[in-house]
């Protein structure tokens, strides 16, 4: 079976540093893109996430030599036909029920909704809000650390 996974561009980001969140030399990120792209499995953005992408991870260095920059990483796996950038995900009614501190990250819930991706995030209290919000229950959405989507491949 073939999933989809909609990473958020911190997890992106820290692929890119080889970090995890807390600074340390960490390959979980970039070892799940490197899993998701080499197993079949699909990468989905929109618009919105697309740009974000190119606008936060475009000022960072290259990684240690013989990585690519995740940029063009993401680029080959759109030009393989691995990753979908879809038009931006419509309004859903209870994306008003999200708390407020993660109301920055609706666009991403939005798409999450419309696809029934795999959200992957580092962001535990978007995970926690969501959950309390009651939007994982009713869309089945499946919202997860970069390890735990790891664990899916």
């Amino acid at each position: 079976m073939t999933l989809q996974f909609i990473l958020d561009e911190n997890t992106l980001i820290l692929a890119q540093k080889q970090e995890n969140d807390r600074g340390a030399y960490d390959l979980t990120c970039l070892s799940l893109l490197n899993g998701i792209l080499a197993s079949g499995h699909r990468l989905v953005a929109d618009y919105i996430l697309w740009g974000k992408y190119q606008s936060q991870l475009s000022g960072l260095p290259d990684a240690l030599p013989g990585f690519p920059h995740i940029l063009r990483v993401l680029s080959g796996a759109y030009s393989a036909g691995k990753m979908d950038i879809l038009p931006n995900a419509p309004q859903f009614s209870e994306e008003t029920n999200i708390p407020q501190g993660s109301q920055d990250d609706v666009e991403i819930v939005r798409l999450a909704v419309a696809t029934g991706a795999t959200l992957v995030t580092t962001d535990n209290p978007l995970i926690a809000d969501l959950e309390t919000a009651g939007i994982t229950q009713h869309y089945q959405l499946q919202v997860v650390l970069p390890q735990q989507a790891l664990d899916l491949l």
